[in-house]
């Protein structure tokens, strides 16, 4: 009797621990199974749904003003055309891609070139009410406007990303020194720095002879680079591509003169790479400040973004 007892109660024990072990098994589980999230584990989530779909992007620029106005060479206007160009009448074309060039008519309103008398292939030379530009006088009043622009944007950073396609050439010193600029594409960080990047190609001319001509082959090229830039809204952001303050490294032969009082207004440079591009065709003075007489219409111009945010 005694003995049973004692068997009975050497059970009990035992069903109390097993149960004892389950029961702690269980919360184990349970602790495994419902961990809370590692902090920030929401912030992936929240970024991720801020990047947008942009659609029917579009970016317009006077690139500068010495691109404007007739070159150094007699009889030579530095005009724009849509395309590769030739520096021919055949390739006076407004349209290649995304890409079309306008030019100022006598009202002042920018309509693609070759569209009317007023910016046909004839008034290359002229603005648009008939004046003959020159070196320092007038403004031809041309512009590139790209459309159709594919990319994202982060609403909360204000980092985006625009691919255009399309190509038109800025005929610098008219026939002797084209160069192109070909499917250009935007990035900008969520500190707003960002470029403008392209393939940039052109010919190079030989002072003596201008009719040797050697067509330098496209490369990615820095553009353009911002700072300050905000892109976290719905329409875009108008911007001047950084040029005052900054400096260039250059081969022997060049110089960019030291900053003084009578040019800070106007010192600085274009982006290293497009710089060393113009080198080669013969004309990288015209990109950073060299003390001749147009450095002032050097500087880049203000370039317009817009966009839309598809739903």
């Amino acid at each position: 009797m005694t003995q049973n007892r004692s068997s009975q109660t050497a059970n009990r024990r035992r069903s109390a621990v097993l149960l004892g072990g389950l029961v702690g098994l269980t919360s184990l589980v349970a602790s495994a199974c419902f961990q809370e999230p590692p902090a920030g584990g929401g912030t992936t989530t929240s970024t991720m749904s801020s990047v947008k779909t942009l659609t029917n992007a579009s970016f317009e620029w006077t690139f500068s003003e010495q691109t404007n106005v007739r070159s150094m060479a007699p009889g030579q206007p530095n005009y724009w055309s849509a395309g590769v160009s030739d520096s021919t009448q055949a390739t006076y074309n407004a349209t290649d891609g995304g890409a079309t060039v306008l030019k100022k008519n006598a009202a002042g309103t920018y309509v693609p070139i070759g569209s009317e008398p007023a910016v046909d292939w004839a008034h290359r030379h002229h603005d648009g009410t008939g004046v003959i530009v020159t070196p320092t006088v007038g403004n031809y009043g041309q512009k590139v406007r790209f459309t159709g622009g594919t990319g994202t944007v982060n609403t909360s950073t204000g980092a985006s990303t625009i691919q255009w396609t399309g190509t038109f050439t800025i005929n610098f010193y008219g026939s002797y020194t084209p160069f192109w600029i070909k499917n250009p594409k935007l990035e900008i960080n969520a500190s707003g720095q960002g470029s403008l990047t392209a393939l940039v190609g052109g010919i190079k001319s030989d002072q003596l002879d201008p009719s040797i001509r050697i067509t330098l082959p496209d490369r990615t090229v820095t553009v353009a680079s911002f700072t300050g830039v905000s892109g976290a809204n719905s329409t875009g952001f108008t911007s001047t591509p950084t040029y005052l303050g900054t400096t260039v490294t250059l081969p022997s032969g060049y110089v960019q003169v030291a900053q003084n009082s009578g040019n800070a207004s106007y010192w600085g440079s274009w982006p290293q790479s497009f710089v060393d591009f113009q080198i080669e065709t013969g004309n990288g003075a015209y990109w950073y400040t060299s003390g001749g007489a147009a450095d002032p219409k050097k500087p880049t111009a203000p370039l317009t973004v817009a966009y839309n945010i598809a739903p």
